[in-house]
């Protein structure tokens, strides 16, 4: 009786213990995309831009893999989780787009389109935050 019981605190604290690296990871990649979203709109050349879009979209697309605290238990099928994927997916084009401005040479153009990427953020913040 006494190993099932360790075992199965065990195998709880596990899940627990993953659920929260995930979750230190999502906030990670959020503060890399809070981050680089003020350095692309501080960026005065196509390089610094880039670089910054670049980062953001590494982010976005490292965020799929892990779920927000909100969302911990549900399972990867359901509305709410494909939900958030799609959200990010979307900041993705976003910044796909936004970038297909820097590098026609239009950063100013550019930069009013990024300013699109705060509505798919704070969209997703409200849904799954």
């Amino acid at each position: 009786m006494l190993k099932r019981t360790l075992g199965a605190c065990a195998i709880f604290a596990s899940v627990a213990l993953s659920s929260v690296t995930m979750a230190a990871n999502l906030e990670q990649n959020m503060v890399t995309i809070a981050t680089n979203y003020k350095a692309f709109n501080d960026a005065k050349t196509a390089q610094d831009a880039n670089k910054a879009l670049d980062q953001m979209r590494a982010a976005s697309l490292d965020s799929k893999k892990s779920t927000p605290m909100k969302l911990i238990g549900k399972a990867d099928t359901s509305p709410e989780v494909k939900g958030y994927k799609a959200g990010l997916d979307s900041l993705v084009a976003q910044i796909d787009k936004t970038k297909a401005l820097v590098n026609a040479g239009k950063l100013d153009q550019a930069k009013l389109e990024g300013k699109k990427l705060l509505a798919i953020r704070d969209q997703g913040h409200k849904l799954y935050k």
